[in-house]
């Protein structure tokens, strides 16, 4: 590797995988149990019966794009879409719409708000680097994000439909057996106890961005919003509903059946995650600092196009927006805009694009056992489509002068 030997190289892949496994190993297991309780009690059908009734097939891909777009703001984008698989494959199912389709426009809303929307870490980040005001980056990202989840909802609706995974061929049979031997208990259960698991949660750690103190609430509110804790909340809470409702499996058979299903998405994980350590290691970000400040007449899309490449070589949306933020500070003064438009272009390059390298594109792998080929096709092409769609967003500011 570029700048590395090879016992440099081992020291940063161990490092990378040890402090991504850190904080996803036991949420993502915990995250699994959860998604095996709601598919065991019918909970997932339920609830996609539900959605499908206050929105309609026609707007499912919308309502999964917004729900994203909220639930993403106070929580990691793999741990929510974790929370959320039984439930996009419930809606999958109920809706028979592609599973990509429904899938996609959900990971359109969550990355949107991981990358645009303060209080995530990457915008905040931002902020602070290029001294932009918080408030004006607010008001500009949430217009930007109009157009990104507009342009990856489209794509979905639009580009992965004729993609059919094995889940899509053989859900049609299953579906109406879950739905017969879950509508008896589903009289007998509310809404709003199914949601309780992945609603707790994500309440939890999004209290900790707005409650902060040392006195002890404040303590409390930080233990309790640590995603580790949030979810094992939710686990327990989704156990106690899984004693309530007669089903033919042990807690113990559910317990075993999301470590199986975990087992393989964490590995890969944390892989992905070691490898993006060897990557900004190696002096990649330097290097790309070196080069673009010596292209100044790239102009007005300069802060696009290194958040794109940095993107495209590290996979980690957080590493790109500081990057490119940390690149391109010098040259706020001599930018034909404001800081905060330099800010909005940065988080339309940070989505372009993902691909092998990225977690999330694995997650998507082995959660729904999309083939790697098919993620090519889909998502990485989608978040080309949200980039090219937020930079459309921004030049639409900038020639009204609202910037």
């Amino acid at each position: 590797m570029v700048g590395l030997d090879g016992v440099e190289t081992i020291n940063v892949l161990l490092e990378g995988f040890g402090s991504t496994m850190k904080w996803i190993a036991i949420v993502v297991i915990l995250g699994a149990f959860i998604g095996e309780v709601l598919n065991e009690t019918g909970g997932a059908i339920r609830i996609a019966q539900k959605i499908l009734k206050w929105v309609g097939q026609k707007r499912l891909p919308w309502a999964m794009g917004l729900t994203g777009y909220i639930v993403s703001i106070p929580v990691f984008v793999d741990v929510a879409y974790i929370l959320f698989q039984p439930i996009t494959e419930g809606l999958a199912k109920r809706s028979k719409t592609p599973l990509l389709v429904v899938g996609l426009s959900l990971a359109a809303g969550l990355t949107v708000s991981h990358t645009l929307m303060p209080p995530t870490p990457g915008p905040l980040a931002v902020a602070a680097i290029l001294k932009a005001d918080l408030g004006k980056l607010l008001l500009i990202n949430s217009f930007i994000a109009i157009f990104v989840v507009t342009g990856g909802v489209l794509w979905a609706k639009l580009f992965c439909k004729k993609f059919l995974l094995e889940f899509d061929k053989t859900s049609s049979s299953d579906l109406k057996a879950t739905i017969e031997t879950t509508t008896f208990e589903a009289k007998k259960t509310s809404i709003l106890l199914d949601l309780l698991p992945i609603i707790v949660p994500i309440v939890l750690m999004g209290a900790g961005a707005f409650f902060k103190s040392d006195d002890l609430f404040g303590n409390t509110i930080a233990f309790l919003s640590i995603p580790m804790i949030a979810v094992l909340i939710g686990s327990a809470i989704a156990a106690v509903q899984f004693f309530q409702i007669k089903t033919k499996s042990s807690l113990n058979d559910l317990v075993e059946a999301a470590i199986v299903k975990s087992a393989l998405v964490i590995m890969i994980t944390g892989a992905g995650g070691a490898f993006g350590y060897v990557i900004r290691e190696s002096g990649v970000q330097d290097s790309l600092g070196d080069f673009f400040t010596s292209l100044p007449y790239l102009g007005f899309i300069l802060p696009f196009i290194v958040a794109a490449v940095l993107t495209t070589a590290t996979g980690s949306i957080t590493v790109s927006l500081i990057g490119a933020a940390s690149i391109l500070s010098p040259m706020t003064g001599i930018m034909p805009y404001s800081p905060e438009l330099m800010a909005a272009l940065i988080g339309s390059g940070a989505f372009c694009v993902f691909h092998a390298n990225s977690s999330f594109f694995w997650l998507l792998n082995r959660l729904h056992n999309i083939p790697v080929s098919t993620l090519y096709k889909t998502f990485t092409p989608q978040s080309l489509v949200m980039g090219i769609s937020g930079l459309l967003g921004v030049v639409i500011l900038y020639v009204l002068g609202l910037y």
